[in-house]
């Protein structure tokens, strides 16, 4: 899927037992259109702290250890 995106992927370790890191670069294309943009989507939270809006969004999280 990176590779479909002309990116990279790759892991780092600190080690056995350290944890890993999983990295990638895509490129993601830009709206043609600021309308597409979704702005309302970042809305200032207490302390007038920029809280950005994460609903609706996927994520995969990987883990070795058993749940």
């Amino acid at each position: 899927f990176v590779n479909l995106m002309e990116g990279h992927i790759w892991l780092e370790s600190e080690g056995l037992g350290r944890g890993s890191t999983a990295i990638f670069i895509v490129k993601l294309g830009i709206p043609g259109r600021s309308d597409e943009c979704k702005l309302s989507a970042v809305h200032k939270g207490p302390g007038n702290q920029v809280k950005p809006n994460f609903s609706g969004l996927k994520v995969v999280v990987m883990d070795e250890n058993s749940v």
